[in-house]
């Protein structure tokens, strides 16, 4: 269990720890110069059964509420220090909301140096620090007086923190590992060590991260957690981390940088977050206010866009935007505070909604109604909320990441709310059942009033789809929602537009003619089909006539323009594609080069050259160097019954 003191400067945090464990945090000369904490001091305690208490001893002076704050993020427990000679002070109740901000809903308070006082101030200070945690909800307050030098009062709570620390359910290390770095240094003999919180996770020796900074790739080479060695750093510990990376170094790493799997080095400038401002505050926190954010050990500076009202008042929660002056790495859930501009007191704080916000329509109705349906703790109940509202997809991808996921914890919540994939990874939606059948039911709607519209076009594009259907669908989410409704004869296709079966286009009998006199040319039994001109020439016909009597051919689907003057049957560029699928894989690297794709298909090199270019740009093939690769399933490009034909 990771315990955080607070309170007012000189109340003896640093004096109580020393009694407690036996360790002295203040490890600066300066702050042993001039009594006081400065920076972060850690202290750890062994118990018998193996519990470990680690103790974080943060500064108590305002001026170093930048690195009390980087020493609070993880906490278990608040451990709020109340001097009883000076009772509750401003720091005191600063630290205490802060904690509370956080969500460090577990508290105990050490009365110290009750030496100096007699038994009825003790009493008085006792009911202020009732007061002041009572106005946070907190019943049953365990208070305990003591003198840490004498040891007066010390083993009282050192047994109430044992108990407390048996009743604190052990952390899930499900998610990707994430550490916040609050300290940098290196070391004779080791080199570069990292400490901080382990936030979700874990990390072994010899694992591969990288660090927010730039994000470099590190191994890990040493794991110190609580100060013992040990071969894993998880979530709920402080750790000691030896790293080693190219270009890493003491000088290229800071406070507030994290160590994290490689999937987190996602980098955001907007986030949207739950806040809550102070009851303390005397204005309510405006739009655009400018302000100091804390989260996890990073400091940077933020402007609040507040979503609803254009302020929000003291004591009152609203969804709000974080505008950020530079990238940061945050997830789901992370806890925050905001300071003011000039970083001299506390105005509000709360939790990540979603670490990825969008620049545009931060407060329409539907962002709001996202926000609400993504403001729970459980990603399965996020997933849940979010399919349920969302008309377009969930991006999975973007989900995993802002609700660090791992692969098979996804897998599991996808499973057990029955959803819908749509898209190929790393472009994937997520419906539900319902909501993937009104899309199928929104592209039949549309396509009947385009045909509406448009009686004489042989069918709507997916772009004409994706233009029509608002709000805006991705064009891979239609490709496959329009090929299922294609199979399952809703909807017919012609070419690359898709038509209702009950929409008819008359064709000419001339046309008909024409296609059939310069099918044996354009997609002959062997050797490479002729171009434009030359079909023309070899059925004796105007090349114009030809032309224009191919273009009808390709509305309806029964030609493809492949390359400039290059027209080719519908059915013949299939076969070809499939050919081009087995040559793939024939080999054992699955590539194949142009010289390679003639001699399977018998056909030259410039018409092979325009062919597989055309293939590229459908997505069907890959190009590298001299050869190609198949990206995309033939069936789906060319449809099942081209394999057959």
């Amino acid at each position: 269990m990771i315990i955080a003191t607070a309170g007012h400067v000189d109340h003896g945090k640093t004096e109580l720890i020393k009694a407690l464990t036996g360790t002295d945090t203040d490890r600066l000369p300066e702050e042993k110069t001039r009594g006081l904490s400065i920076d972060l001091g850690f202290a750890y305690q062994s118990l018998p059964d193996r519990t470990t208490l680690g103790f974080v001893d943060v500064p108590g002076h305002e001026k170093f509420i930048r690195n009390m704050l980087a020493g609070v993020g993880g906490i278990d427990l608040g451990l709020l220090v109340v001097a009883a000679d000076d009772g509750v002070m401003p720091q005191t109740r600063e630290h205490f909301a802060i904690l509370d901000l956080l969500g460090i809903d577990q508290c105990v308070v050490a009365i110290t140096k009750i030496d100096r006082v007699d038994e009825d101030r003790i009493l008085e200070v006792q009911d202020q620090v009732e007061a002041l945690l009572g106005s946070a909800g907190h019943e049953d307050i365990a208070m305990h007086p003591l003198c840490a030098p004498d040891n007066e009062g010390v083993d009282a709570l050192r047994n109430t923190l044992v108990k407390r620390a048996q009743a604190v359910d052990e952390h899930h290390t499900d998610g990707n590992f994430r550490m916040a770095i609050d300290r940098v240094f290196s070391l004779k003999g080791v080199g570069l060590v990292v400490t901080g919180m382990v936030f979700a996770g874990a990390a072994t020796i010899d694992d591969n991260l990288v660090v927010s900074a730039d994000g470099s790739s590190v191994r890990v080479r040493g794991i110190r957690a609580h100060n013992q060695v040990s071969d894993r750093a998880q979530a709920g510990e402080r750790c000691a981390i030896n790293i080693v990376g190219r270009g890493v170094s003491e000088g290229s790493l800071n406070r507030g940088d994290w160590l994290m799997h490689s999937s987190l080095y996602v980098p955001t400038r907007r986030i949207d977050v739950d806040l809550r401002v102070l009851d303390s505050e005397t204005r309510p926190l405006k739009h655009w206010t400018p302000t100091h954010l804390h989260i996890g050990a990073d400091h940077l500076a933020a402007r609040v866009a507040v979503l609803s009202g254009g302020a929000i008042a003291a004591g009152d929660r609203s969804p709000a935007q974080l505008v950020l002056e530079r990238d940061a790495f945050v997830v789901h859930g992370d806890r925050f505070v905001l300071r003011d501009q000039s970083a001299q007191r506390t105005l509000a704080g709360g939790h990540v909604i979603d670490p990825f916000s969008p620049k545009r329509g931060r407060a329409r109705p539907s962002r709001i109604a996202a926000l609400k349906a993504m403001n729970r703790r459980d990603p399965a109940d996020v997933l849940d909320a979010l399919t349920e509202i969302s008309e377009t997809g969930v991006p999975l991808a973007a989900f995993r990441v802002a609700q660090n996921l791992g692969l098979s914890q996804l897998e599991a919540i996808i499973e057990l709310l029955s959803l819908k994939r749509a898209g190929r990874p790393p472009q994937e939606w997520i419906f539900t059942s319902t909501q993937w059948q009104r899309l199928l039911d929104r592209i039949e709607k549309v396509i009947g009033i385009f045909h509406q519209n448009q009686p004489d076009r042989p069918g709507a594009s997916l772009r004409d789809l994706q233009l029509a259907l608002k709000p805006h669908v991705e064009t891979s989410i239609l490709e496959i929602a329009a090929g299922i409704l294609v199979k399952e004869k809703r909807l017919g296709e012609r070419g690359k537009r898709f038509h209702l079966p009950s929409h008819l286009i008359e064709v000419t009998e001339r046309d008909r003619q024409l296609w059939a006199q310069a099918a044996p040319s354009l997609a002959p039994d062997s050797g490479s089909p002729l171009s434009l001109h030359q079909a023309a020439d070899a059925i004796g016909i105007d090349r114009k006539i030809l032309e224009a009597s191919l273009k009808n051919a390709v509305k309806l689907g029964e030609m493809v323009l492949v390359a400039r003057n290059r027209y080719l049957p519908t059915f013949y560029t299939a076969r070809l594609g499939f050919a081009a699928k087995a040559l793939a894989q024939s080999t054992a690297e699955g590539t194949f080069t142009v010289a390679e794709f003639c001699k399977q298909t018998r056909t030259g090199r410039n018409f092979a050259i325009d062919l597989l270019e055309y293939f590229d740009r459908l997505g069907f093939t890959e190009r590298f160097g001299n050869k190609r690769r198949i990206r995309r399933s033939a069936a789906e490009v060319f449809g099942v019954e081209a394999e057959m034909s």
